[in-house]
């Protein structure tokens, strides 16, 4: 794709307390592209997340449609159009399916607007428009995962960041969800950046991908190179690629 950078990062490092996991990330991803980040357990990817999120305090640069927003509160951030789905889903258990996705829109101005978008969200999740009266803790792991993306939809984001979307969902849900993931990201030009330990399947989804280990990103590129990358298919893949 060869659209402008919606996400521009440098040399971003990130931590906890005087922990620190990132070491001087450098990331651009382009309006309406999927980055799939790909590494082991403890590479940093959850915090890459939360720090483009503004859940914790930062150093570098991060540019967001080329306002830097390094330092934001992710209050503010959501109303510039940044969306976090974190890994373990957080919906509001003793909510109803309707009242999880009304959360979503609290931020907008205009109800009308909101019950408009909440109809075409649930265009994507048939499943969650049958069960709108249901308290999310009935709902199954899976449909839990596509009631926090629904949700986040509700914000209407420029950038959506989803955590580990597959955790604990069987192999069929995990499709259906990125093929979700997929026809989002194409009929509404949505720029998504996924973390996801299933390298094959997040691939094929995205644009482009990077690898990140011990807080570092070592590899970058399209997802067909990253791909076809003899290091990532037999660390990641479960194969070789080379001879």
């Amino acid at each position: 794709m060869n659209a402008e950078p919606l996400l521009t990062v440098t040399d971003l490092t990130a931590g906890y307390g005087a922990a620190r996991v990132l070491h001087g990330i450098g990331l651009s991803v382009a309006e309406g592209e999927v980055c799939a980040v790909l590494g082991p357990n403890g590479a940093g990817k959850t915090t890459l997340l939360r720090a483009l999120s503004g859940m914790i305090a930062v150093r570098g640069s991060v540019t967001l449609a080329g306002t830097e927003v390094a330092g934001r509160a992710p209050e503010k951030l959501a109303r510039m159009g940044v969306a976090h789905v974190p890994e373990g889903r957080g919906t509001f258990a003793p909510l109803t399916v309707a009242e999880n996705l009304r959360l979503g829109g609290y931020a907008r101005r205009g109800r009308a607007g909101v019950e408009a978008d909440l109809d075409r969200v649930l265009g994507y999740f048939p499943v969650l428009r049958e069960r709108l009266r249901d308290t999310a803790g009935q709902l199954s792991g899976g449909q839990q995962q596509m009631l926090a993306l629904a949700r986040a939809l509700l914000s209407r984001p420029r950038l959506l960041l989803l955590d580990e979307p597959s955790l604990g969902l069987a192999p069929l849900v995990t499709q259906e969800l990125f093929r979700i993931v997929g026809d989002i990201n194409a009929a509404e030009h949505t720029t998504v950046i996924v973390v996801e330990q299933n390298a094959a399947l997040a691939l094929r989804t995205a644009h482009r991908a990077c690898v990140l280990e011990s807080g570092r990103i070592v590899l970058a590129g399209s997802a067909a190179e990253i791909a076809a990358n003899d290091q990532v298919a037999q660390s990641y893949l479960g194969y070789r690629v080379g001879p």
